[in-house]
């Protein structure tokens, strides 16, 4: 990818990830649950504090509601309760005492979330639910919420003060509340209504959720599974996202042999900035369907370099009806070299068929962060997406040195001009003596003053996660985000990641291409 290393997503994961449903602002069936829940467990506790009914009817009662709440919290904690995030803040604080004496929301959503981090290296909190000798297994699945509150304590020096302060006012108020309650007389009430309910229904849940899917056929349904692949997809729709999947053929050939290399005639050679060029090659008839892609997909060129063979992956630029790759100088790059200094209109280049999985859906509401050349691939995918959906809106927050290391400008002010107030373009440059940007922030002033707020801004510094998170706060408002696309360097890639994740932004919903520099 423009003289960088781009990092493939297998055909299969690819398609794993298509299967991307829209969450509505309200999930009705979660908020009926928890509505459900709430009148069932306060009718079971009228009928035992009247002495209406026996234990035998409403503890079961009981943590048939508890369960339910039990359902509720976890999808708040995962932001599936709809695109609303005051709703699941509202609703996991309202839903969790009754899960749990020891929890606060926020502490309870980090640790869990924690757990669904292990496959990035965090570490594992669940073998306290699924290992060790199976007479403790039950008595660890009733006591899941003491493990957590360890270890959330374990880790409050490095969480945000106010989810520390939060989780420790719970832990002492509801224990409180508890003893208080015992201390005037009413512990046999409060042990039928409540602690044992919450007991049974907190093991059936580790068992239901943790232990038993573990025990399944690989190729069996299960909520454990699906649910690690889309964390962030409603309870109900799982059996969905299930059969979704399993339509996916990961045996099905691909449209075009990722091995074959065709010779492409290059028509031109454009430069960009002093470091880049794009460079488009003339397909024949022949090769056109081999050769259809959808933007943000890459090739790869191969040619003899000074008596070397080098094959180097380079992003796909333009869209489609014509191709194009961008290449930018790579220090000591053999292929992204040649490509800049000796190639030329006329000359010939083996190229592989058009492959990769960091496409974009045609969603709502976009948002694309690019560093440098990071742009080749995000650059065709706004053009079409907007120009195909008429719907949508999409915002670019691009990362450069300085003006003059800009690629693509010309063309990303004109898209701004074609898709007037469905584009926005936030320029980000690092050099802060840039002419360019003082010559923007000139204009911007004139315009300004004019009451005339422009689609394309200028700031001066760089896109760090400070800046960032303050826009998620302020301007970006992620919870109204269908798809994120981000294309940088893993410096910038990694902590924009881990900042969309603190802000509840679904996994599945950032598709990105990451890339190292030093790859010729």
């Amino acid at each position: 990818m423009a003289g960088v290393e781009v990092v493939r997503v297998p055909p299969e994961a690819a398609a794993l990830r298509k299967p991307r449903l829209r969450v509505p602002d309200v999930v009705a069936p979660t908020l009926l649950l928890f509505a459900g829940s709430l009148a069932l467990g306060m009718f079971a506790a009228w009928l035992a504090l009247e002495h209406l009914a026996s234990p035998m009817v409403t503890v079961p009662m009981h943590v048939a509601a508890i369960f339910g709440m039990f359902v509720v919290t976890h999808e708040c904690v995962h932001h599936a309760m709809g695109r609303l995030t005051w709703l699941n803040d509202v609703a996991g604080r309202l839903a969790i005492p009754f899960v749990s004496v020891l929890s606060g929301f926020p502490g309870a959503r980090y640790v869990h979330l924690e757990q669904h981090r292990v496959q990035d290296g965090g570490e594992h909190l669940t073998p306290w639910n699924v290992r060790g000798p199976a007479w403790q297994l039950p008595l660890r699945w009733m006591l899941t919420d003491f493990w957590h509150a360890w270890a959330y304590l374990r880790r409050t020096a490095g969480r945000p003060q106010a989810e520390a302060a939060e989780t420790l006012v719970m832990l002492t108020l509801l224990p409180g509340t508890l003893a208080a309650v015992i201390w005037a007389g009413h512990g046999w009430a409060l042990l039928v209504v409540y602690l044992l309910p919450q007991r049974i229904a907190l093991g059936l849940a580790a068992w239901w959720f943790d232990w038993y899917p573990r025990r399944l056929p690989p190729d069996a349904y299960s909520y454990h599974r699906v649910h690690s692949r889309h964390p962030s997809l409603p309870f109900y729709r799982y059996p969905q996202a299930w059969r979704a999947e399993r339509m996916v053929s990961p045996a099905a050939p691909p449209a075009a042999c990722p091995g074959v290399f065709h010779t492409l005639t290059v028509s031109s050679v454009r430069p960009l900035t002093r470091c880049a060029v794009e460079v488009g090659f003339a397909v024949p008839p022949r090769l056109r369907d081999e050769f259809a892609f959808t933007p943000g997909q890459h090739v790869v060129l191969r040619a003899m370099i000074d008596g070397e063979p080098v094959a180097r992956p380079y992003a796909i630029s333009s869209c489609p009806g014509e191709l194009r790759v961008a290449v930018k100088r790579i220090p000591g790059g053999l292929m992204s070299t040649y490509a800049t200094t000796r190639l030329r209109a006329g000359d010939r280049l083996d190229v592989r068929p058009p492959s990769g999985g960091f496409t974009v859906s045609p969603a709502r509401e976009v948002v694309a962060i690019a560093a440098g050349v990071g742009i080749s691939p995000v650059l065709p995918m706004l053009s079409h997406l907007l120009a195909t959906s008429p719907r949508s809106r999409a915002t670019l927050l691009y990362v450069n040195r300085s003006g003059a290391d800009t690629m693509f400008a010309d063309e990303l002010s004109a898209l701004v001009r074609r898709f007037e107030g469905r584009l926005r373009v936030e320029h980000f440059r690092t050099d802060e003596r840039d002419p360019v940007l003082r010559q923007a922030r000139s204009t911007f002033d004139s315009i300004a003053s004019a009451l005339v707020i422009p689609d394309e801004r200028y700031h001066a510094g760089p896109l760090d996660t400070r800046r960032l998170g303050s826009w998620l706060d302020c301007r970006l408002h992620p919870a109204k985000i269908d798809e994120w696309l981000l294309c940088a360097p893993r410096d910038i890639a990694g902590p924009v990641r881990a900042l969309l994740a603190e802000h509840h932004v679904p996994a599945d919903a950032v598709r990105d291409e990451r890339f190292c520099e030093p790859v010729s």
